[in-house]
């Protein structure tokens, strides 16, 4: 029986070798994420014979609903039916469920301990991060010119995959003399998007610090892992950046942000993760603020606030305590930005 998937480009993730043909399945609709709504005024999508149903049950089960049989034109064929209302189902949300497929994909190719049950919301955050980096690419003038388009896969693997992830990707790219390199192996730690903000009061020249327990200070061998920085949060959502800026603000530090100046957005360590961060001075009134813990309970966040005068925080540039790269950044962006922001001008 055939199968019918809302779009072509998920369709051909879940199937490679399906030939999938475009139709309208009438009648019904489709949610948010793709899936088929029991009423609808019709999805335009595609249907095929799917010899290996495995990558299309694997991603399917990710979802609430069921497998049921619907009628398109003189013939019936199965589509995965979810509970919810009809939605829109963008051309972003496109783009993203087509990652996520891709990664499904991957990992039901080679199953592990560290990648079973599959965790949607993990694939959702980083696919978002892969969208928003195809389309905010940087600009290309002192560089090579290279492509992704120059880049070789032979194969990748996701033998971890969580709440974060570890790619094992074996390519090939092209080299500055023209030629391809010899294939290589290389491992990827892949997390979403982030946003720091270091908040600043221009009228008493202060900066607030955000101080809790990291794990990877830990795993290093750091003897104090409690570490100084500026308040920070995942892109988990589909919202623009400023606005995770402003929610970070309101959990991590109790504060409301008046106004943000971008540092600028970056890759921390481009050889070995997937990371980028987009970096802000958020301007804020602390007249009637006060220091304190806070995070939220739900993940286990403990967050200790810091007031301190600009000369005291970059006396901890001097002392080494100031030691993770979005703080140093934000620091040195200030000293060579304060006297604009006290003279009471904003570029935000």
């Amino acid at each position: 029986m055939k199968i019918f998937v809302s779009d072509v480009r998920v369709a051909q993730v879940l199937s490679r070798s399906a030939d999938w043909q475009e139709c309208v399945l009438p009648d019904h609709g489709c949610d948010r994420v793709g899936c088929i709504t029991e009423r609808g005024s019709g999805v335009r999508g595609v249907a095929a014979n799917v010899d290996d149903r495995a990558v299309i049950d694997a991603y399917f089960g990710l979802f609430s609903g069921d497998w049921a049989e619907v009628t398109l034109g003189q013939d019936a064929v199965t589509a995965f039916v979810s509970p919810n209302e009809s939605a829109e189902f963008s051309e972003n949300a496109r783009r993203v469920e087509e990652q996520v497929a891709t990664d499904v994909a991957v990992i039901t190719r080679t199953p592990t301990e560290a990648n079973q049950p599959i965790n949607r919301a993990g694939l959702v955050m980083r696919a978002r991060s892969f969208v928003r980096a195809r389309d905010g690419a940087a600009p290309v003038e002192v560089r090579a010119g290279f492509s992704a388009s120059d880049v070789e896969i032979q194969r990748r693997d996701l033998p971890y995959a969580k709440y974060f992830d570890a790619e094992d990707i074996a390519l090939r790219h092209k080299r500055f003399d023209g030629s391809m390199s010899d294939p290589m192996l290389r491992s990827v730690f892949r997390s979403a998007d982030a946003v720091t903000v270091l908040p600043y009061y221009p009228v008493l020249d202060q900066v607030v610090l955000v101080e809790q327990f990291r794990p990877g200070a830990f795993v290093r061998g750091d003897a104090n892992p409690w570490v100084l920085e500026p308040v920070a949060g995942r892109c988990d959502g589909d919202e623009p950046v400023e606005v995770v800026a402003e929610r970070e603000m309101v959990e991590e530090a109790g504060l409301t942000l008046l106004s943000l100046e971008s540092i600028g957005n970056y890759y921390p360590s481009p050889g070995c993760l997937s990371e980028y961060l987009y970096s802000f001075v958020g301007v804020v009134d602390l007249s009637d603020a006060q220091t304190g813990v806070h995070g939220l309970e739900v993940e286990n966040e403990d967050i200790r606030t810091h007031f301190l005068t600009f000369d005291a925080a970059m006396a901890l540039v001097q002392s080494g305590e100031a030691d993770n790269g979005p703080l140093l950044l934000s620091l040195y962006w200030l000293a060579a930005n304060r006297a604009r922001l006290r003279g009471g001008t904003s570029a935000a």
